[in-house]
């Protein structure tokens, strides 16, 4: 999934072409900020929502910078899309046993024969029923979008500000999450 929020404004344009490295250094520090803030949100939700089994996926979502003025927040765990969508029934062959295992074991206090015997019992269910979903990043960007967005226009406006002498631009911004 994809959000995004972008600010769409001619005045801003226009400072961007008078003055670009100021306007790039200001807007890519508010962009920053703005990638830090929704990092944190997102690892609030995923803590509030009960999804969590380990500080595993918590802890390897981060903003990453692929260019000037972009931040991704990403997870760095491959089962993240799993936990945020859930899983379809049907799984062809059986989910891998070795971190169901882990799970069950600090989880529910299991030895670890106890928890492989178990875990392999959870991949059978897990193929045949699939799994909840248990969003965390969409709910976390749709909660602080407006947030992020005022984000966005401060930078923009402290740009204008310097790069053009444009006190209080109330910048447009707009924003979209989907695939």
């Amino acid at each position: 999934m994809i959000g995004g929020v972008h600010i769409g404004d001619e005045v801003v344009r226009k400072a961007f072409e008078r003055a670009p490295a100021v306007m790039n250094r200001v807007m890519d520090r508010a962009v920053g900020k703005a990638g830090q803030f929704l990092a944190r949100e997102v690892r609030r939700e995923l803590r509030h929502n009960g999804s969590m089994g380990f500080s595993t996926l918590m802890n390897s979502i981060r903003p990453e910078r692929p260019f000037p003025l972009a931040r991704d927040v990403k997870a760095g765990v491959k089962y993240a899309r799993f936990v945020e969508d859930g899983t379809q029934a049907g799984y062809r062959g059986l989910p891998p046993t070795r971190p169901l295992a882990e799970w069950l074991r600090i989880k529910h206090g299991l030895d670890e024969h106890e928890a492989k015997r178990r875990a392999f019992g959870l991949a059978r269910y897990i193929r045949d029923h699939g799994t909840e979903a248990h969003p965390y990043f969409k709910p976390a960007f749709e909660k602080n979008e407006t947030r992020l967005m005022a984000m966005l226009r401060e930078g923009a406006a402290e740009g204008v500000r310097t790069a053009l002498g444009v006190r209080d631009h109330y910048a447009m911004t707009g924003s979209s999450y989907g695939d």
